[in-house]
C-alpha cells in the first residue's frame, strides 16, 4: 500500500529495547548492556541504520504519491473560478460592461470575461396558452418582491400546451441570451451530472416569433425541461422578429416552449422567472493577454487599460511575435498608435506590413502590482528549474508565460506559453496554482530565454458559491443600476493539495460500486442523479438468489408508481452494479388503506378532541408522508397507547385496526403486516367520540 504512515513505524527506542532482550539468545556471556560498551555502539549504529531505512521505504514523497494516483486516473482538481449570473434593474438606457470589469460583494471580486451590452430590453409578461387557446397570465413570477407558484404547462402538464416568454424589444439576429427559471421544488431531485440532464421527462420544442411566424430557435436547456432550476441560453439564429399579438390583447415579441411530450414525475411549477442576465466569474485579473485579427483599427474596452501597464506584440512574416511601442507609425518601423477616447475606451492602431490571421495581435494589459514582479527569472535548461511567480491561488486556464528570446540579429522575439504543453521544442512547465510555483520539466528551444508572467488571475474558490439574491457594486464609478444575482454561484472550488487528493482517493475506494446487500441498493437508488425518490425499500427472496427493489417518487400525484421512464433509468443503472449471480427486479408499490373502528371516551371541557385524535391516527397510518418504509409493521398496541396519552382521551373502549385488502397486508395477531412492496395510508375512520359510559 503506498500509503504506509511514517507514524506506525516503532521507535528507535522499543526496537533497540527489544534487541536487548535478543542478545542473552545469541551471546550468554555478554551482560554488560552500558552505553559505552562497544558492542551496544555497534548495536545502536545498526538499528539506526535499518529504521531510516524502514522510513525511508515506508515514507512517499508528494511528487512520487500524486504521480501514482494519477497513474489510477486520480488528477488533482485546479483552482475553478465560481460563475454567478447577474441581473440589472433600473437601467433606463442600454450600455455596455467591458471585459474584465469587476463587480465587487464584501471581500469577493467576480469579473466578466467578455463585453456584454445590457438594460436594452426586459421581459413584460409571462403566459401558459393550451393547445385548445385557453390563456393563464403568469406574469406575476416576474416580481421579486413577491414569492407564487404557477404551472407554465398547467398543472395537469399535457402535451401542446406553450409556455410564452414575451419582451419588450426584438432580440437581434446571432445574439445569446440567458433567462433563469427557478423550481418551487428543486429539493426533490437528485442533482444532473455537470448541470446536463440525460433523461427527459418533458420535450419542449423553443421557437421564436418572426415575420414568418413562429421559426425554431437554438436553446441549451439546463432545466431539464423545467423539472430543476437552470438556465436557458437561447441563441436567436431564426431571423427578424416580429411582434406577437395574445389573444387576451397583450403584445409583445416572443419565444414560446411548447411541451410535445409529457412524462413528468413532479409538473413543472416555477416561482420566479429571471431573464437577460450575464455571467461574472469569481475571480481578480492581475494581467491579461487579448489576442486580435488584423485589423487597421482595434477599439478595446478595458478598465484595467486605465493603469497604463501594456505591451503589444504583433506577428510578422516569418511567423514570430516581436514587441512594438507606442508611436508614429512608419515603414519599417514595429510601432502603433493608440487613441484614448473616455475611461477604459481606447482604439489601437497598427501598420499593414504585420502578418495576417486571427491571433495576429497580442495585448497585454498589467495592474500595477503585477507589473513591479512580473518578470521571473531566466531559463537555464536543467531539468526541473524552479520559480515562484510571487502569486497564490491562481486561475490555471487564465495563466500564461510570455518568453523573450534573443534571435541571431540581436533581435527580440516573444512566445506565448500556456502550462502543460508538450511536444519537441516546446517550453513545459507545471504550475502549483495554489502556491504560485512553477516547475519546468524541459526548456525546449528557450534556453537562455527571460520569462515573464502573461496572463494571470486570482480566486477564491469555493467562497465564490454564494446564495441568491446578493447586490453587487460595480467598481470604478457609481450608478443608480442596481446588481443582483438570482441564482446562487456554482462551481468555485479550491486546487486540490496532493494530501486532499490522496484523502479522495481513499475516500473512493470505500464508497460503494456494487450491490451486496439490500441496503445497498437502497442507498444507491435513492442517488441515481436526475430522479426524484423519496422512499425505497430493497429485499430478497427467501427461495432464490433474487433481489426485488421498489420505490415511490416524490410527486404532486397522490399513490404515484414507477414510471416507464423510472424504470428503464433505475433498471439500466442497477444492472451495471449489481453481483452476477444476482437477478434484480423492479416491483410497482402498492397503497393499502387501513381503516380504523372503535370508541373512544374524551374528558370533559376539551375542544377539538376528534380532531386530535384523527390527527394522530391519520399521521400514524399514513405511511406516504411519514417516515414509515415500505413493509414496516405498523404496531395495534403502540397506536392504542399513543391514542391514550392524548391529554383529551380518558380511555380507549374498543379499537380495532384492518386492512383493506388482505393480499398486500395481513394481520399478525392485532398488528398490520405490509407486503415489502406496501405502504400504508389512512382509509375510513369509524370513531365514535363519547363523554361518559352510560350505568
Amino acid at each position: 500500500m503506498i500509503f504506509t504512515q511514517e507514524d506506525k513505524l516503532d521507535s528507535y527506542e522499543d526496537i533497540m529495547e527489544r534487541a536487548k532482550m535478543q542478545i542473552p539468545l545469541y551471546c550468554k556471556d555478554w551482560t554488560n548492556f552500558h552505553p559505552s560498551d562497544p558492542g551496544i555502539t555497534i548495536l545502536e549504529n545498526l538499528l539506526a541504520f535499518q529504521l531510516n531505512q524502514q522510513r525511508q521505504i515506508a515514507s512517499v514523497s508528494p511528487e512520487v504519491e500524486e504521480k501514482l494516483l494519477n497513474m489510477m486516473n486520480f488528477r488533482r482538481y485546479n483552482n475553478k473560478c465560481a460563475r454567478v449570473l447577474l441581473q440589472a434593474t433600473n437601467a433606463k438606457t442600454p450600455f455596455l460592461i467591458p471585459v474584465n470589469q469587476r463587480f465587487t460583494l464584501g471581500d469577493l471580486s467576480y469579473e466578466c470575461n467578455r463585453q456584454v451590452a445590457i438594460g436594452g430590453n426586459r421581459l413584460n409578461g409571462l403566459y401558459s396558452v393550451t393547445s385548445e387557446g385557453e390563456i393563464e397570465d403568469l406574469s406575476l413570477l416576474l416580481y421579486e418582491d413577491m414569492i407564487v407558484e404557477r404551472f407554465p404547462f398547467g398543472k395537469e402538464a399535457k402535451a401542446g400546451t406553450a409556455f410564452y416568454l414575451s419582451m419588450e424589444n426584438p432580440i437581434e439576429q446571432g445574439d445569446e441570451i440567458i433567462f433563469y427559471l427557478r423550481h418551487a421544488h428543486n429539493e426533490w431531485r437528485n442533482p444532473a451530472v455537470d448541470r446536463k440532464f440525460v433523461n427527459t421527462f418533458g420535450e419542449i420544442k423553443w421557437e421564436t416569433y418572426t415575420t414568418k411566424g413562429f421559426v425554431p430557435v437554438t436553446v441549451h436547456d439546463y432545466t431539464g425541461g423545467m423539472v430543476a432550476s437552470g438556465e436557458l441560453r437561447i441563441k436567436q439564429n431564426a431571423g427578424e422578429m416580429a411582434e406577437y399579438t395574445f389573444s387576451n390583447g397583450k403584445k409583445g415579441y416572443v419565444i414560446r416552449g411548447t411541451l410535445e411530450e409529457s412524462d413528468y414525475d413532479v409538473v413543472p411549477v416555477l416561482n420566479g422567472v429571471f431573464g437577460f442576465l450575464f455571467e461574472v466569474w469569481q475571480k481578480s485579473t492581475e494581467s491579461t493577454c487579448l489576442t486580435f485579427a488584423k485589423e487597421k483599427e482595434i477599439p478595446l474596452y478595458l478598465d484595467l487599460l486605465e493603469e497604463g501597464y501594456l505591451r503589444v506584440y504583433c506577428k510578422e512574416t516569418d511567423g514570430k511575435y516581436y514587441e512594438y511601442n507606442a508611436g508614429e507609425i512608419k515603414k519599417g518601423n514595429r510601432n502603433f498608435d493608440v487613441e484614448h477616447v473616455g475611461y477604459g475606451r481606447f482604439i489601437f492602431k497598427f501598420p499593414t506590413s504585420i502578418a495576417a490571421g486571427n491571433d495576429s495581435i497580442k495585448i497585454v494589459v498589467y495592474n500595477e502590482k503585477m507589473m513591479r514582479q512580473y518578470r521571473i527569472g531566466e531559463l537555464y535548461g536543467f531539468d526541473d528549474q524552479e520559480f515562484d511567480v510571487r502569486v497564490e491561488n491562481v486561475v490555471k486556464e487564465s495563466f500564461s508565460l510570455l518568453v523573450e528570446t534573443e534571435e541571431a540579429d540581436h533581435s527580440l522575439s516573444y512566445s506565448f506559453v500556456k502550462p502543460d504543453r508538450v511536444g519537441d521544442g516546446v517550453l513545459n512547465y507545471s504550475l502549483d496554482e495554489n502556491k504560485g510555483h512553477i516547475v519546468v520539466h524541459d526548456a525546449g528551444n528557450y534556453i537562455n530565454s527571460t520569462i515573464y508572467v502573461c496572463g494571470c488571475a486570482i480566486t477564491q474558490g469555493e467562497k465564490g458559491n454564494i446564495l441568491p439574491g446578493k447586490r453587487f457594486s460595480p467598481e470604478g464609478y457609481d450608478s443608480d443600476i442596481v446588481f443582483t444575482n438570482p441564482a446562487p454561484g456554482e462551481g468555485g472550488r479550491a486546487g486540490e493539495t496532493v494530501k486532499e487528493l490522496s484523502n479522495r482517493f481513499l475516500g473512493d475506494l470505500r464508497q460503494s460500486y456494487t450491490m451486496v446487500r439490500e441496503s445497498d441498493y437502497e442507498k444507491l437508488v435513492k442517488q441515481i442523479p436526475e430522479l426524484c425518490i423519496k422512499k425505497v425499500h430493497a429485499y430478497k427472496d427467501e427461495n432464490s438468489n433474487d433481489i426485488y427493489v421498489t420505490l415511490m417518487p416524490y410527486s404532486d400525484k397522490r399513490n404515484q408508481g414507477i414510471s416507464k421512464l423510472y424504470e428503464a433509468v433505475i433498471s439500466e443503472y442497477l444492472q451495471s452494479r449489481r453481483m452476477l449471480t444476482t437477478k434484480v427486479s423492479l416491483v410497482q408499490p402498492v397503497y393499502v388503506p387501513i381503516d380504523v373502528h372503535g370508541t373512544i371516551y374524551v374528558k370533559k371541557n376539551y375542544k377539538n378532541c376528534e380532531g386530535e385524535i384523527k390527527d394522530l391516527l391519520n399521521k400514524a397510518l399514513d405511511y406516504v408522508e411519514g417516515s414509515q418504509n415500505f413493509g414496516d409493521v405498523l404496531s395495534f398496541h403502540d397506536l392504542f397507547h399513543e391514542l391514550e396519552q392524548l391529554d383529551c382521551v380518558d380511555f380507549v373502549y374498543d379499537f380495532t385496526i384492518t386492512p383493506r385488502d388482505r393480499s398486500r397486508a395481513r394481520l399478525n395477531g392485532m398488528d398490520v403486516v405490509p407486503n415489502n412492496n406496501a405502504l400504508l395510508v389512512p382509509g375510513e375512520l369509524y370513531v365514535d367520540i363519547e363523554t361518559n359510559i352510560e350505568e
